[in-house]
């Protein structure tokens, strides 16, 4: 960035105070998100039911924003001492959330054409533009994008599928806990 606006440039500085900006902005969103999905799996019955406390002033899900800062704070000073792959933690951690991207695009475009297959007369309220071509191209580059992932990760793809088959392992050895958990009372009504 020195090259193209000049180290000392009016724009240098003004670049760098809105990237802090957005950093801030950013922080406050992936807080929101984590805990909010803490306190949801925690109240569906997948993670531990503590966390699914609400504080009595402030009606946040106080001890889920708390787990997940803890387990950021622990990924942060455990970055260095944690490597496999020639990569870092986070940068592992960085490459796995790819892997589940791709995953999750590759599974929602086939449930795409599933879907249209198996429920023709489902209500859409939105209609993939230029279908089949369009989803069909996207499944195709999501698949070209995880070909080239695990051919430059091989390592973390496999861990990555190792923490695939815990979480389906960890799913069904907890069914009799979701069973229990009380269900949502929004998706009842």
């Amino acid at each position: 960035m020195k090259y193209i606006v000049g180290a000392n440039s009016g724009w240098m500085h003004m670049l760098v105070w809105l990237g802090l900006f957005g950093l801030v902005a950013s922080f406050h969103g992936i807080i929101l998100g984590y805990s909010r999905q803490i306190f949801a799996l925690a109240r569906e019955g997948y993670l531990p039911e503590w966390l699914a406390k609400v504080h009595p002033r402030f009606k946040t899900p106080y001890r889920a924003i708390l787990a997940g800062g803890v387990v950021g704070i622990a990924a942060i000073y455990s970055d260095e001492l944690i490597q496999f792959g020639g990569q870092t933690l986070t940068a592992n951690i960085v490459t796995m959330s790819v892997f589940g991207a791709i995953v999750m695009y590759i599974v929602s475009m086939a449930s795409l054409f599933k879907l249209r297959r198996s429920q023709p007369n489902l209500e859409r309220p939105f209609r993939a533009p230029l279908y089949p071509i369009f989803p069909a191209f996207a499944i195709l580059a999501a698949l070209v994008c995880l070909g080239t992932m695990v051919y430059f990760n091989g390592l973390v793809a496999l861990v990555f599928l190792g923490f695939l088959a815990f979480g389906y392992a960890y799913f069904l050895a907890t069914r009799s806990q979701r069973a229990s958990a009380p269900g949502d009372v929004l998706l009842e009504e």
